[in-house]
Protein backbone atom coordinates (compact mmCIF):
# COMPACT_ATOMS: atom_id res chain seq x y z
CA UNK A 1 0.00 0.00 0.00
CA UNK A 2 0.95 3.56 -0.65
CA UNK A 3 0.99 6.44 2.39
CA UNK A 4 2.78 9.60 2.69
CA UNK A 5 4.15 9.89 6.02
CA UNK A 6 4.50 14.05 7.54
CA UNK A 7 4.61 16.22 10.30
CA UNK A 8 1.87 18.45 10.08
CA UNK A 9 2.32 20.10 13.42
CA UNK A 10 5.29 21.27 15.42
CA UNK A 11 6.04 24.02 18.59
CA UNK A 12 9.30 23.50 20.32
CA UNK A 13 9.77 24.99 24.09
CA UNK A 14 13.56 26.30 24.16
CA UNK A 15 15.65 28.71 25.96
CA UNK A 16 17.26 32.30 24.66
CA UNK A 17 21.00 31.85 25.77
CA UNK A 18 22.76 35.04 24.42
CA UNK A 19 26.50 34.26 23.45
CA UNK A 20 27.77 35.49 27.02
CA UNK A 21 25.93 32.81 28.61
CA UNK A 22 27.25 29.34 28.87
CA UNK A 23 24.46 26.89 27.31
CA UNK A 24 23.68 24.70 30.60
CA UNK A 25 23.99 28.16 32.67
CA UNK A 26 20.80 28.64 34.71
CA UNK A 27 18.55 31.34 34.57
CA UNK A 28 16.77 32.94 36.90
CA UNK A 29 14.85 36.26 37.17
CA UNK A 30 16.30 37.45 40.75
CA UNK A 31 18.41 40.41 39.52
CA UNK A 32 17.85 39.87 36.12
CA UNK A 33 16.03 42.91 34.31
CA UNK A 34 13.37 42.54 31.83
CA UNK A 35 14.99 43.36 29.14
CA UNK A 36 17.74 40.59 28.72
CA UNK A 37 14.49 38.46 27.82
CA UNK A 38 14.66 37.39 24.22
CA UNK A 39 13.40 40.05 21.40
CA UNK A 40 14.48 40.82 17.88
CA UNK A 41 17.65 43.14 17.96
CA UNK A 42 15.80 46.10 16.54
CA UNK A 43 12.36 47.20 17.41
CA UNK A 44 10.80 48.72 14.34
CA UNK A 45 7.89 45.83 13.41
CA UNK A 46 9.36 44.69 9.90
CA UNK A 47 13.10 43.17 10.75
CA UNK A 48 15.65 41.84 8.65
CA UNK A 49 17.62 39.14 10.22
CA UNK A 50 20.62 37.55 9.55
CA UNK A 51 18.66 35.34 7.46
CA UNK A 52 17.23 37.62 6.48
CA UNK A 53 14.13 36.36 8.77
CA UNK A 54 11.83 39.03 9.28
CA UNK A 55 9.98 39.55 12.82
CA UNK A 56 6.37 41.52 13.08
CA UNK A 57 5.75 41.77 17.04
CA UNK A 58 1.83 41.52 17.41
CA UNK A 59 -0.48 44.24 19.42
CA UNK A 60 -1.38 41.12 21.47
CA UNK A 61 0.30 38.08 23.89
CA UNK A 62 -0.66 34.74 24.40
CA UNK A 63 -1.96 33.36 28.00
CA UNK A 64 1.54 32.25 28.97
CA UNK A 65 3.53 35.03 27.29
CA UNK A 66 3.68 38.76 26.73
CA UNK A 67 5.06 39.57 23.32
CA UNK A 68 4.06 37.05 19.79
CA UNK A 69 6.07 37.74 16.79
CA UNK A 70 5.46 36.25 13.53
CA UNK A 71 8.89 35.49 11.28
CA UNK A 72 8.60 35.48 7.75
CA UNK A 73 11.05 34.41 5.20
CA UNK A 74 10.90 35.67 1.50
CA UNK A 75 10.35 33.72 -1.50
CA UNK A 76 11.54 33.62 -5.51
CA UNK A 77 8.45 36.21 -6.16
CA UNK A 78 10.22 38.61 -4.12
CA UNK A 79 7.87 38.56 -1.08
CA UNK A 80 7.65 37.02 2.08
CA UNK A 81 6.28 33.76 3.10
CA UNK A 82 4.98 33.04 7.05
CA UNK A 83 7.32 30.44 8.81
CA UNK A 84 6.90 30.71 12.60
CA UNK A 85 5.37 32.20 15.54
CA UNK A 86 7.25 33.07 18.68
CA UNK A 87 6.00 33.57 22.21
CA UNK A 88 8.34 35.28 24.47
CA UNK A 89 8.62 37.14 27.80
CA UNK A 90 6.16 34.81 29.79
CA UNK A 91 4.00 36.03 32.16
CA UNK A 92 4.70 33.80 35.13
CA UNK A 93 7.77 34.35 37.61
CA UNK A 94 7.62 30.65 37.45
CA UNK A 95 8.73 30.36 34.12
CA UNK A 96 12.76 31.05 33.26
CA UNK A 97 12.55 34.53 31.86
CA UNK A 98 14.46 33.30 28.61
CA UNK A 99 11.49 30.39 27.67
CA UNK A 100 10.50 31.18 24.25
CA UNK A 101 7.74 28.91 22.48
CA UNK A 102 8.27 28.43 18.51
CA UNK A 103 5.70 27.18 16.65
CA UNK A 104 6.33 26.32 13.04
CA UNK A 105 2.95 27.11 10.35
CA UNK A 106 1.76 24.24 8.21
CA UNK A 107 3.31 25.22 5.01
CA UNK A 108 6.81 25.29 6.70
CA UNK A 109 6.86 21.83 7.68
CA UNK A 110 6.17 20.63 4.06
CA UNK A 111 9.07 22.63 2.83
CA UNK A 112 12.15 20.04 1.10
CA UNK A 113 14.50 22.24 3.37
CA UNK A 114 12.47 22.49 6.60
CA UNK A 115 15.05 21.53 9.05
CA UNK A 116 17.81 23.04 7.33
CA UNK A 117 15.72 26.00 7.88
CA UNK A 118 14.53 25.76 11.26
CA UNK A 119 17.64 25.10 12.54
CA UNK A 120 19.15 28.20 11.48
CA UNK A 121 16.00 30.19 13.12
CA UNK A 122 17.25 28.38 17.03
CA UNK A 123 20.93 29.24 15.60
CA UNK A 124 20.11 33.22 14.70
CA UNK A 125 18.26 33.48 17.84
CA UNK A 126 20.82 31.35 20.18
CA UNK A 127 17.82 29.20 20.90
CA UNK A 128 18.58 26.15 22.99
CA UNK A 129 16.22 23.34 22.37
CA UNK A 130 14.59 21.81 25.64
CA UNK A 131 11.95 20.27 24.55
CA UNK A 132 8.99 19.52 21.90
CA UNK A 133 5.55 20.93 22.99
CA UNK A 134 3.24 19.25 20.15
CA UNK A 135 3.56 17.72 17.55
CA UNK A 136 1.32 15.72 15.55
CA UNK A 137 2.28 12.87 12.82
CA UNK A 138 0.07 11.86 10.14
CA UNK A 139 0.11 9.41 7.52
CA UNK A 140 -2.00 10.37 4.29
CA UNK A 141 -3.45 7.47 2.15
CA UNK A 142 -6.93 6.31 0.01
CA UNK A 143 -6.97 2.53 1.85
CA UNK A 144 -5.61 0.89 4.56
CA UNK A 145 -4.01 -2.82 3.73
CA UNK A 146 -7.01 -4.65 5.05
CA UNK A 147 -9.89 -2.38 4.90
CA UNK A 148 -10.99 0.62 3.18
CA UNK A 149 -11.56 3.84 5.93
CA UNK A 150 -14.52 4.64 5.48
CA UNK A 151 -15.63 0.77 5.87
CA UNK A 152 -13.66 0.92 9.04
CA UNK A 153 -15.82 3.90 10.60
CA UNK A 154 -19.11 2.57 9.18
CA UNK A 155 -18.19 -0.80 10.69
CA UNK A 156 -17.40 0.46 14.19
CA UNK A 157 -20.43 2.66 14.15
CA UNK A 158 -22.04 -0.20 13.33
CA UNK A 159 -20.37 -1.99 16.27
CA UNK A 160 -19.21 -4.96 13.88
CA UNK A 161 -15.35 -3.80 14.78
CA UNK A 162 -14.14 -2.87 18.63
CA UNK A 163 -11.26 -0.85 19.49
CA UNK A 164 -8.81 -1.45 21.76
CA UNK A 165 -7.91 0.75 24.12
CA UNK A 166 -8.74 4.16 25.04
CA UNK A 167 -12.86 4.66 25.58
CA UNK A 168 -13.54 8.21 24.55
CA UNK A 169 -13.91 9.01 21.19
CA UNK A 170 -16.25 11.04 18.89
CA UNK A 171 -17.67 10.19 15.54
CA UNK A 172 -17.90 12.88 12.68
CA UNK A 173 -20.56 12.93 9.88
CA UNK A 174 -22.57 14.90 7.61
CA UNK A 175 -26.60 14.05 7.58
CA UNK A 176 -29.13 15.30 5.47
CA UNK A 177 -30.57 14.59 1.99
CA UNK A 178 -28.42 12.71 0.06
CA UNK A 179 -28.10 11.08 -3.42
CA UNK A 180 -28.38 7.18 -3.35
CA UNK A 181 -25.58 5.68 -5.26
CA UNK A 182 -26.94 3.03 -5.69
CA UNK A 183 -30.28 3.56 -6.27
CA UNK A 184 -30.46 6.66 -8.29
CA UNK A 185 -33.29 8.05 -5.52
CA UNK A 186 -32.48 11.29 -2.76
CA UNK A 187 -33.48 9.99 0.80
CA UNK A 188 -32.01 10.84 4.32
CA UNK A 189 -28.97 10.07 5.27
CA UNK A 190 -25.42 9.78 7.24
CA UNK A 191 -22.23 10.39 5.94
CA UNK A 192 -19.44 9.77 8.17
CA UNK A 193 -15.75 11.51 7.01
CA UNK A 194 -13.94 10.85 10.65
CA UNK A 195 -13.32 8.95 13.83
CA UNK A 196 -11.11 10.04 17.31
CA UNK A 197 -10.01 8.75 20.10
CA UNK A 198 -8.64 10.88 23.23
CA UNK A 199 -9.44 14.59 24.16
CA UNK A 200 -7.51 17.51 23.82
CA UNK A 201 -6.20 16.93 27.17
CA UNK A 202 -5.57 13.80 26.29
CA UNK A 203 -1.29 13.36 26.55
CA UNK A 204 -2.23 11.72 22.77
CA UNK A 205 -4.64 12.11 20.28
CA UNK A 206 -5.33 9.92 16.84
CA UNK A 207 -7.83 10.87 14.62
CA UNK A 208 -8.66 9.24 11.32
CA UNK A 209 -10.70 11.81 9.09
CA UNK A 210 -11.02 12.44 5.30
CA UNK A 211 -8.73 15.17 4.58
CA UNK A 212 -9.68 15.63 0.91
CA UNK A 213 -12.96 16.65 2.04
CA UNK A 214 -11.65 19.17 4.84
CA UNK A 215 -9.43 20.76 2.28
CA UNK A 216 -12.37 21.22 0.22
CA UNK A 217 -14.59 22.72 2.52
CA UNK A 218 -12.40 24.00 5.08
CA UNK A 219 -9.63 25.82 3.06
CA UNK A 220 -7.01 24.41 0.64
CA UNK A 221 -3.84 23.90 1.17
CA UNK A 222 -1.92 23.06 -2.21
CA UNK A 223 1.82 22.23 -0.47
CA UNK A 224 -0.40 19.19 1.18
CA UNK A 225 -1.84 18.25 -2.57
CA UNK A 226 1.61 18.44 -4.32
CA UNK A 227 2.91 15.67 -1.84
CA UNK A 228 -0.33 13.45 -2.47
CA UNK A 229 0.44 14.16 -6.38
CA UNK A 230 4.16 13.04 -6.22
CA UNK A 231 3.10 9.95 -4.05
CA UNK A 232 0.62 8.53 -6.62
CA UNK A 233 -2.27 9.06 -4.22
CA UNK A 234 -5.55 9.62 -5.76
CA UNK A 235 -6.17 13.11 -4.70
CA UNK A 236 -9.87 13.38 -4.52
CA UNK A 237 -10.49 11.11 -1.84
CA UNK A 238 -7.50 10.71 0.61
CA UNK A 239 -8.05 9.75 4.45
CA UNK A 240 -5.38 10.91 6.98
CA UNK A 241 -4.46 9.05 10.00
CA UNK A 242 -3.07 11.75 12.76
CA UNK A 243 -1.60 11.45 15.95
CA UNK A 244 -1.13 14.51 17.71
CA UNK A 245 1.13 14.26 20.73
CA UNK A 246 1.44 16.66 24.02
CA UNK A 247 4.86 16.82 25.67
CA UNK A 248 3.75 14.25 28.44
CA UNK A 249 3.62 11.80 25.47
CA UNK A 250 6.76 12.29 23.72
CA UNK A 251 8.85 10.47 26.31
CA UNK A 252 7.82 7.07 27.28
CA UNK A 253 9.65 3.49 27.98
CA UNK A 254 9.52 0.23 25.45
CA UNK A 255 8.62 -2.18 27.59
CA UNK A 256 10.56 -5.17 25.25
CA UNK A 257 13.74 -3.34 25.63
CA UNK A 258 13.48 -0.95 28.58
CA UNK A 259 14.59 1.81 26.69
CA UNK A 260 13.26 5.36 27.32
CA UNK A 261 12.34 6.46 24.09
CA UNK A 262 12.14 10.56 23.51
CA UNK A 263 10.82 12.53 20.75
CA UNK A 264 13.10 15.09 20.05
CA UNK A 265 13.63 17.51 16.59
CA UNK A 266 16.66 15.06 15.91
CA UNK A 267 14.29 12.28 16.15
CA UNK A 268 12.12 14.10 14.00
CA UNK A 269 14.61 14.68 11.36
CA UNK A 270 15.07 10.51 11.26
CA UNK A 271 12.84 9.47 8.45
CA UNK A 272 13.28 5.64 9.76
CA UNK A 273 12.80 6.70 13.65
CA UNK A 274 10.07 9.35 12.67
CA UNK A 275 8.41 5.57 11.25
CA UNK A 276 8.47 3.66 14.35
CA UNK A 277 6.85 6.55 16.94
CA UNK A 278 3.97 7.11 13.81
CA UNK A 279 3.17 3.52 14.31
CA UNK A 280 4.03 2.87 17.54
CA UNK A 281 1.47 5.12 18.35
CA UNK A 282 -1.36 4.13 15.85
CA UNK A 283 -0.13 0.29 17.35
CA UNK A 284 -1.46 1.70 20.86
CA UNK A 285 -4.07 4.04 20.14
CA UNK A 286 -5.85 2.79 16.72
CA UNK A 287 -5.98 -0.57 16.95
CA UNK A 288 -9.60 -2.68 16.19
CA UNK A 289 -10.63 -6.42 16.25
CA UNK A 290 -13.89 -8.18 14.76
CA UNK A 291 -16.75 -7.57 17.02
CA UNK A 292 -17.72 -11.37 17.65
CA UNK A 293 -19.79 -12.86 20.39
CA UNK A 294 -18.15 -14.26 23.30
CA UNK A 295 -15.14 -12.59 23.48
CA UNK A 296 -13.24 -12.63 26.44
CA UNK A 297 -10.30 -11.14 26.05
CA UNK A 298 -9.88 -8.60 22.87
CA UNK A 299 -6.09 -7.95 23.59
CA UNK A 300 -6.04 -11.81 22.20
CA UNK A 301 -7.95 -11.01 19.26
CA UNK A 302 -6.69 -10.36 15.88
CA UNK A 303 -6.38 -7.02 15.34
CA UNK A 304 -6.93 -5.47 11.61
CA UNK A 305 -3.91 -4.68 9.56
CA UNK A 306 -3.77 -1.04 8.48
CA UNK A 307 -0.26 -1.04 7.32
CA UNK A 308 2.48 -3.59 6.32
CA UNK A 309 4.10 -4.76 8.99
CA UNK A 310 6.46 -2.12 10.17
CA UNK A 311 9.48 -1.80 13.18
CA UNK A 312 7.08 -0.24 16.67
CA UNK A 313 7.99 0.26 20.01
CA UNK A 314 5.78 -1.41 22.76
CA UNK A 315 5.05 1.68 24.59
CA UNK A 316 4.43 2.26 27.99
CA UNK A 317 4.25 4.68 30.62
CA UNK A 318 7.25 5.68 32.74
CA UNK A 319 6.63 5.80 36.30
CA UNK A 320 8.07 8.55 37.76
CA UNK A 321 5.64 10.17 40.30
CA UNK A 322 5.72 9.70 44.03
CA UNK A 323 2.64 8.81 45.24
CA UNK A 324 2.73 11.71 47.94
CA UNK A 325 3.08 14.13 45.43
CA UNK A 326 0.66 13.52 42.90
CA UNK A 327 -2.66 15.02 44.64
CA UNK A 328 -0.66 18.58 44.90
CA UNK A 329 0.66 18.62 41.19
CA UNK A 330 -3.25 17.59 39.77
CA UNK A 331 -4.18 20.34 42.37
CA UNK A 332 -1.90 22.86 41.17
CA UNK A 333 -2.82 22.21 37.49
CA UNK A 334 -6.19 22.51 37.46
CA UNK A 335 -5.54 25.58 39.44
CA UNK A 336 -3.29 27.13 37.11
CA UNK A 337 -6.10 26.34 34.51
CA UNK A 338 -8.73 27.55 36.10
CA UNK A 339 -9.56 30.12 33.39
CA UNK A 340 -9.59 27.30 31.02
CA UNK A 341 -11.98 25.73 32.41
CA UNK A 342 -14.61 28.20 33.58
CA UNK A 343 -15.06 30.88 30.51
CA UNK A 344 -16.49 34.65 31.06
CA UNK A 345 -14.83 37.97 31.81
CA UNK A 346 -16.28 38.10 35.24
CA UNK A 347 -13.70 35.26 36.54
CA UNK A 348 -10.86 36.80 34.99
CA UNK A 349 -9.36 38.34 38.34
CA UNK A 350 -10.45 35.29 40.47
CA UNK A 351 -8.34 32.99 37.38
CA UNK A 352 -5.16 35.19 38.04
CA UNK A 353 -5.34 34.70 41.58
CA UNK A 354 -5.81 31.08 41.54
CA UNK A 355 -2.49 30.87 39.14
CA UNK A 356 -1.04 32.77 41.76
CA UNK A 357 -2.43 31.12 44.38
CA UNK A 358 -0.51 27.70 42.49
CA UNK A 359 2.41 29.53 42.14
CA UNK A 360 2.69 29.82 46.50
CA UNK A 361 1.58 25.89 46.63
CA UNK A 362 4.01 24.57 44.25
CA UNK A 363 6.82 26.93 46.17
CA UNK A 364 5.71 25.28 49.18
CA UNK A 365 5.73 21.78 48.54
CA UNK A 366 9.09 21.72 46.28
CA UNK A 367 7.25 21.58 42.78
CA UNK A 368 8.31 24.85 41.41
CA UNK A 369 10.79 22.98 39.02
CA UNK A 370 8.52 20.49 38.14
CA UNK A 371 6.10 23.41 36.93
CA UNK A 372 8.70 25.71 35.36
CA UNK A 373 8.81 22.37 32.84
CA UNK A 374 4.92 21.85 32.70
CA UNK A 375 3.46 25.42 32.60
CA UNK A 376 4.56 25.33 28.31
CA UNK A 377 2.24 22.33 28.12
CA UNK A 378 -0.21 23.94 30.27
CA UNK A 379 -1.38 26.29 27.17
CA UNK A 380 -4.87 25.92 25.41
CA UNK A 381 -4.53 23.58 21.96
CA UNK A 382 -5.15 26.10 18.96
CA UNK A 383 -6.90 24.80 15.95
CA UNK A 384 -5.56 24.36 12.95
Amino acid sequence: MTYVLSIDWLAVHCHWCPPSAKPDEPITRINRPADDEWQPSESDGSLLGAYPWRYKLADYGTRQFSRLYYVSMPNAEGGWDDFAEIQASPHSGILNPNSVIIRFVNRALYLPDFWTLADRLLSDNHFVFKGISRIDLCADQNDFRDIAPLALIEGFAAKKLRHVGRGVGALYFNHGVMLDKFTGTKEYGVKYNGLSFGTHTSDCRVYLYNKSFELLTQGDKPWIRDRWTQAGLDVTCVWRLEVSIKSTGCKFKCKQSGQVVEITTNTAKDDDELSKIFHTFEHKLFAFVKNRKGITNITREPRLQLYDGKPIYIRGAIRNISSGKRFEKMFIKALYQLGDLYRGSEINDDAMLAQEFAVRIASATDQTEWMARKLPTWERPTHK
